[in-house]
């Protein structure tokens, strides 16, 4: 009688397939082990140390973190703290410094002006401080023909004049506060004998060159307009 159902010799070969991978992956793997193995222990063998581990930084220690995100400072050049920059050549720090002479001054350290007396317009140096007035036309060796000097007072006053260390000779009119002439005189080069005025209410002198007053037609009573005070 024929026998049915399906053969037992089946089951065996399946299994056999299946271990035979198993066996082959188990190989594979253990090839992998033994390469890293082998790799490891031929880097510590070059380098000398077997298993050594670095410790991270322990937070602790940091000091001065950085917040996220900051950039790295940048260097500076360092700067000698004796060093000092001057902004301006020459200038020295509490140094008095002599200012430059005022443009309304001339040579002889007196400022000037224009007077008007008739038709005739005259230069004059104009002696208003006590110094001033003690210094004058002396030491002087000429006079331009159309200049003078004009002496300013305070207040009405009898004034006297006279030519020590003057060497030209010269003129001088005597004026009241309203500008009139009240008197003129001359005087010599040199002469220390005073010339006073005969009025006690003068407040100016006007010195020129000798003569001038004559050739330009003024003689006492000439009003001289706008005298500065």
């Amino acid at each position: 009688m024929q026998r049915s159902g399906q053969s037992s010799c089946q089951v065996p070969i399946a299994l056999s397939i299946l271990l035979l991978v198993a066996a082959a992956v188990f190989c594979f793997a253990g090839a992998v082990a033994v390469g890293i193995g082998f790799f490891y222990f031929a880097e510590s063998t070059r380098t000398g140390h077997l298993g050594e581990v670095t410790p991270a930084p322990s937070p602790e220690l940091e000091l001065s973190p950085t917040p996220p995100n900051t950039p790295a400072p940048k260097s500076t050049t360092s700067v000698s703290p004796t060093a000092s920059i001057t902004p301006f050549n020459g200038f020295t720090p509490f140094k008095a410094i002599t200012p430059a002479p005022s443009a309304e001054l001339d040579e002889y350290g007196f400022r000037t002006t224009q007077i008007q007396i008739g038709d005739e317009t005259l230069e004059v140096e104009l002696a208003v401080t006590p110094e001033q007035q003690a210094k004058g036309l002396r030491f002087r060796q000429t006079l331009a023909e159309d200049a003078g000097m004009l002496f300013i007072f305070p207040k009405p006053q009898r004034l006297s004049f006279w030519m020590k260390d003057a060497s030209m000779p010269l003129s001088i009119a005597y004026i009241q506060p309203d500008g009139k002439i009240v008197q003129i005189r001359p005087m010599k080069p040199y002469d220390e004998t005073p010339v006073p005025s005969l009025s006690d209410a003068v407040t100016y002198a006007l010195l020129v060159n000798q003569g001038w007053f004559e050739r330009h037609g003024i003689s006492a009573g000439t009003i001289i307009e706008d005298l500065p005070r």
